[in-house]
């Protein structure tokens, strides 16, 4: 068995609006097995989902040991989005509602952390924020937002976990870590560099 054989791998893509994460559409929309010629190798899997209208980080990998590190609750992986929404700031109000807690209709969903970020236009009517969460259910960050009536104009991970978002790699592109970047990521885990 060759060294690389063993070698658990991991991609991160850029992913841009309208596009789906699954290997087969009935619609025939666009999907991310489509773009990137390395997954038509079908031991990479995707870690966590980002819906149609949403971009940034997806990560792929042959490592299913890591899938799961990255997903399962117990392990409360942070996940960071950029999030703009249309209208008004958010209040202080409903920034402390956010970090508490609100209540959908699957459970409690809180973020870690909200942060508003500088806008460049001050007349403007999207406002940016950073937000924090730990887990990734159907839609999460929308839902919360909708809660409070707030529309949700554009949405995208920054980062998962250990993994951020290279501001180098644009909409569309997508890297593969080399042996060095995945042993570290593996290690942050707990795990050796197989995966397992």
């Amino acid at each position: 068995v060759k060294w690389a054989d063993r070698l658990a791998r991991i991609i991160i893509y850029h992913k841009p609006e309208g596009e789906i994460i699954s290997r087969n559409d009935p619609e025939g929309r666009v999907s991310v097995f489509d773009k990137i010629a390395l997954l038509k190798n079908k031991r990479f899997i995707s870690i966590g989902r980002l819906d149609y209208n949403t971009s940034g980080l997806l990560i792929f990998t042959t490592s299913g040991e890591l899938a799961n590190h990255f997903t399962h609750p117990r392990y409360e992986v942070e996940r960071e989005y950029s999030v703009r929404i249309y209208g008004n700031e958010l209040t202080k109000e409903q920034i402390q509602e956010l970090k508490t807690g609100i209540q959908l209709e699957d459970g409690m969903a809180s973020c870690l952390e909200v942060m508003k970020l500088d806008s460049q236009d001050e007349d403007s009517k999207n406002h940016w924020y950073k937000i924090i969460i730990k887990e990734g259910r159907n839609r999460e960050v929308r839902r919360m937002f909708e809660h409070f009536e707030v529309t949700v104009s554009r949405l995208m991970r920054t980062r998962f976990g250990p993994i951020a978002l290279p501001p180098r790699l644009k909409r569309g592109q997508y890297y593969e870590l080399n042996e060095m970047e995945v042993s570290q990521i593996m290690h942050k885990f707990g795990l050796n560099i197989a995966g397992t």
